[in-house]
């Protein structure tokens, strides 16, 4: 699971749907990523202590873009329009996961609605139900083990 700046300020908003997703992942033993530009945009709106709570949670990762991958990056951010959800989108497709958003119409270009999880305040994300989606699958694999 991958969470983007919406998420994330959800989380240090003290959302308890994203602490549930949270909870869910980490029970599952699997890990969430933090694409760095995700955190950098929730900075300005966030309190720090909460986001150093999320940050440093043992299923957290933090992620950046791999300078490999400039190019589909800048393609990613002129589609979407803004980098930290490309970012975010990037590290969900390249981990093979799920994108939890608070603003799921940043992600209105992609073909099939892409990974995308909308966080929906009050409820539990779209298509979330417990044991669904498989967050066995959702790992980031460079981390596995660690």
């Amino acid at each position: 699971m991958i969470l983007d700046a919406s998420a994330i300020l959800a989380f240090a908003e003290e959302s308890i749907d994203v602490g549930e997703v949270i909870a869910e992942v980490a029970d599952e033993g699997c890990m969430f990523g933090l694409p760095v530009a995700c955190l950098a945009e929730a900075f300005r709106l966030a309190d720090a202590d909460r986001l150093d709570m999320v940050v440093n949670h043992p299923a957290a990762a933090v992620l950046t873009v791999d300078p490999l991958n400039w190019r589909a990056c800048a393609m990613t951010h002129l589609m979407l329009g803004r980098f930290d959800a490309a970012s975010a989108l990037l590290a969900a497709v390249d981990n093979e996961c799920h994108l939890l958003t608070g603003q799921p119409g940043l992600y209105a270009a992609l073909a099939d609605g892409g990974p995308i999880i909308p966080l929906q305040v009050g409820r539990r994300p779209t298509g979330w139900q417990h044991g669904s989606p498989d967050w066995s699958e959702c790992q980031v694999p460079f981390l596995e083990g660690s």
